[in-house]
């Protein structure tokens, strides 16, 4: 299964990046998160309502590309394999996010149907 989301902002490359390309502090910027932490290469991220806490790998961090590569390693998600990239590209309205992931549910029947979605803001959050 592949998903592709975008989403343009209304601020600079470099500015929005500065918030989306650091690793640890995604739940600054992702509603879903309570909180989130990573050492060495490792982020744990809890999900908010009692979710429970995700593992997840960043394989590749390109600061000059504005894009990084993480796969989910363990927690509460029913996958047998993930890996997203998010990536930040200049837009003529600002910044361009897209956050592309591929998976697989442990069952097939839990899977979503695929989906792109474009969505415009002002702001990360």
């Amino acid at each position: 299964m592949r998903v592709v989301e975008t989403r343009i902002i209304g601020a600079p490359p470099d500015a929005v990046w500065k918030v989306g390309g650091d690793t640890a502090n995604v739940a600054n910027w992702i509603p879903a998160l309570e909180k989130s932490r990573q050492q060495d290469d490792l982020r744990y991220a809890t999900f908010a309502n009692g979710g429970g806490e995700a593992t997840e790998r960043i394989v590749a961090h390109d600061d000059a590309q504005r894009s990084y590569t993480y796969e989910y390693v363990a927690g509460p998600l029913p996958l047998s394999f993930y890996s997203s990239t998010f990536t930040v590209n200049p837009h003529p309205d600002g910044a361009e996010v897209v956050w592309s992931a591929e998976f697989a549910s442990t069952s097939p029947e839990s899977e979503p149907n695929s989906q792109r979605r474009s969505q415009t803001s002002t702001g990360p959050r």
